[in-house]
């Protein structure tokens, strides 16, 4: 028996004890702080201090690259290497909301010495088993993550279309751009989770907005400026002349954020984008990763500016098309969604609260938005005005006895003058109606118009802004 006890003792001593981790996060992970001014968009003037505590990983030329959700308003940037105490100052370099990546530097040279900067992974793994690392308490916390699927979907910061990875884990509080490995490489970024499913930015896509950002403009990312429905009943092609099944969707609005014109028309059936053929659910075959909803196609391999062509069947024909990727932006929606690096507009008048009706102040108002609000946020156009104004609050004072209670009215005129934007109110107050100045609202909020003093609102807007302790009249 010795003989054999020997021999397994032999055999166990050959194994290894563990398996080597074939990536070192200290040599590359950071820790972040972002120090970021805050805003409640229901007391516009209130600024606040904010931190948010994220990961960074090192990549080539000393940049550290990482999400840029968390830094609209960052005015001070630390980091933190190999879970030490000593913080370094960073500068943020780059920055792009829309693709949801940010990239930071560190000026002292001490920060740099036996970091080691990680490859960006060429593709995207499909199957198997990924590893998360982030820094938590000064350690290291690893853990496994399993792919379940490659797809399409919106960024987390904007309405962009690109590559999404999604995979469950067991790690909590996560979407912080966490670094997903498979071995050595850098897969991507944790961009956002919900229970035990994270939403992964991937490497492929965030090495192609790097890329845009060294090129010569920065074009930034495109988007398709359109929608359209599914063709699967056959009757819905057959109707336009188009004798095929399966194929193809159908254009039902073009230009839905004002950012182009192009030559897609109502009614068109898209057959072909870039190339690829268009099922009847708006999916096309991408070599590299299978079927993937056309939207990607966007930002897959252009950027804006860029023409991709598009093959349509319209009035009993095929017709070939150049369409040309607008860049996404938020400033040119009739209701933007979000305002990044920027602090809420609005404008004090005699204790009235105007604010510009956006996204940011809706997301504030939650479920207690009203449903006008909500109806009129979804409209692309209206009365060919650039946008709309809210009477969010009344700061009581004698001057506006009676009118209080006002809250989130949209309004329509003052003083017979159409109102878009803040700036309009300033030229609209200057022209009074006699000895008054008229307020109209739009016909569905209920109340119509009010009437105040015109003579007396500069000495009662001073009064007003002193008694409330706030800073300034107006922020536009």
């Amino acid at each position: 028996m010795k003989p054999l006890t020997a021999l397994i003792l032999g055999c166990l001593a050959a194994l290894p004890l563990r398996a080597e981790t074939a990536y070192n996060p200290e040599t590359s992970l950071v820790e972040i702080e972002v120090t970021k001014k805050a805003y409640d968009y229901r007391t516009p003037w209130i600024i606040r201090n904010e931190q948010v505590r994220k990961n960074g990983i090192l990549i080539e030329d000393q940049q550290i690259l990482t999400t840029a959700d968390g830094f609209s308003g960052q005015y001070l940037c630390r980091i933190k290497q190999r879970g030490e105490s000593r913080q370094y100052t960073a500068e943020l370099v780059w920055i792009d909301y829309y693709a949801n990546i940010a990239i930071l530097n560190v000026a002292d040279s001490e920060f740099w010495e036996e970091m080691v900067p990680v490859a960006l992974a060429t593709s995207i793994p499909q199957s198997g088993e990924l590893q998360i690392y982030r820094w938590r308490n000064g350690r290291i916390e690893q853990r496994a993550a399993e792919i379940i699927r490659l797809h399409s979907g919106s960024s987390k910061m904007s309405y962009v279309q690109h590559l999404v990875l999604t995979v469950s884990s067991t790690i909590q509080s996560a979407g912080w751009a966490e670094v997903v490995f498979d071995g050595d490489q850098l897969v991507g970024l944790t961009a956002s989770a919900s229970k035990d499913r994270l939403n992964i930015l991937p490497a492929e896509f965030i090495q192609k907005v790097i890329d845009g950002y060294r090129s010569e403009g920065d074009p930034g990312l495109g988007y398709f400026d359109f929608t359209f429905m599914s063709a699967r009943n056959p009757a819905l092609p057959a109707s336009k002349g188009l004798d095929q099944r399966d194929v193809g969707v159908v254009v039902t609005e073009t230009g839905t954020r004002g950012l182009t014109q192009h030559g897609l028309q109502v009614g068109d059936i898209i057959l072909e984008v870039d190339g690829f053929a268009i099922d009847s659910e708006g999916q096309y075959l991408d070599p590299d990763y299978g079927r993937l909803a056309m939207g990607s196609l966007a930002t897959r391999a252009h950027f804006a500016g860029e023409s991709i062509p598009f093959t349509v069947w319209r009035d009993g024909a095929v017709h070939r098309l150049d369409y040309t990727l607008p860049r996404a932006d938020f400033g040119q929606d009739f209701i933007p969604e979000q305002r990044y690096d920027q602090p809420p507009q609005y404008r004090i008048a005699g204790g009235l609260v105007f604010q510009p009706l956006n996204g940011p102040l809706l997301e504030a108002l939650g479920k207690n938005k009203p449903p006008l609000l909500d109806y009129y946020s979804q409209q692309k156009t209206l009365d060919e005005r650039t946008g709309l104004v809210v009477l969010s609050g009344v700061l009581p004072d004698d001057y506006n006895l009676g009118y209080e209670d006002l809250r989130y009215l949209l309004v329509d005129e003052i003083n017979g003058h159409k109102i878009s934007h803040l700036e309009d109110i300033e030229a609209a107050l200057s022209a009074p109606q006699g000895a008054y100045h008229r307020i109209r609202f739009m016909p569905e909020g209920g109340l119509r118009h009010i009437v105040l003093d015109a003579a007396a609102m500069p000495a009662a807007t001073r009064r007003i802004l002193q008694h409330y302790r706030i800073p300034q009249q107006s922020q536009l």
